[in-house]
């Protein structure tokens, strides 16, 4: 009986390994009123995950050592990676690949002054284990459902609703268009954004047309709400996993 015993344990253990994660489809249902409480009053930028092509300029990706990681781009291009926090790199040889930041130090600094007022140029970058880039405690970055967050404020792992979102179309390419539920998940941080400030990661967008509460201006706040549901933290949750 111990032996049967354990091999169904064994057996149910790999089937829950097998199991693939959920797939956001953005359809969870509105929040009802009597769980939502009071309402934060944030305000928002947005992010996205540049991409650029191997070779077009001399300025290479390095890592935390200082050691090239391969890739190299223009000086430009190489500050607009540093700002955003990830890079998609397109190669001829070779499928994409993602390259996040990783730290900040002293070896081989690049001048991003003319392009940026932040003081980018000591950013050192490491593959990445998210298609889109990596945010922290081990979550990835998901397009139009990953936002950055002050911990001190919404801490890491909370979700949103924000009512405004819901229902807005986002044509995602030619054959495939989401309809926001207007849930987010704080799966990221940034230096800049502290207190009631979000920044919403949008993936390889470069414009929030879609979210018009979008302003990245701190006098046109909006309403959201933390999310008790179990149910959808848990899915998010997982989603966001590496």
């Amino acid at each position: 009986m111990l032996k049967i015993f354990l091999m169904a344990i064994a057996l149910s253990g790999s089937v829950l390994a097998a199991v693939p994660k959920p797939i956001d489809k953005f359809n969870f249902e509105e929040a009802p009123v009597h769980d939502l409480g009071e309402p934060l009053l944030l305000w928002a930028t947005n992010y996205h995950l540049p991409q650029f092509t191997d070779g077009s300029g001399d300025v290479p990706l390095r890592d935390i050592e200082g050691k090239i990681l391969g890739p190299k781009l223009s000086l430009q291009q190489w500050c607009k990676s540093a700002l955003e926090g990830s890079i998609r790199i397109i190669s001829k040889n070779r499928p994409a690949r993602t390259y996040n930041y990783d730290v900040s130090n002293e070896l081989f600094p690049n001048d991003c002054s003319a392009y940026y007022k932040f003081n980018l140029g000591k950013t050192k970058f490491k593959l990445a284990n998210g298609p889109y880039g990596d945010g922290v405690r081990n979550f990835i970055l998901r397009p139009y459902r990953t936002i950055a967050t002050d911990p001190t404020v919404i801490p890491t792992g909370t979700v949103l609703y924000i009512p405004e979102a819901r229902g807005s179309i986002i044509q995602v390419s030619k054959t495939e268009t989401i309809i926001h539920d207007g849930y987010f998940f704080a799966g990221d941080m940034g230096g800049a954004i502290k207190s009631f400030h979000i920044d919403v990661f949008i993936g390889v967008s470069d414009r929030s047309t879609f979210f018009p509460w979008i302003t990245h201006n701190s006098e046109t706040p909006f309403k959201a709400f933390v999310v008790k549901d179990p149910h959808i933290i848990e899915q998010l949750t997982l989603v966001h996993s590496r």
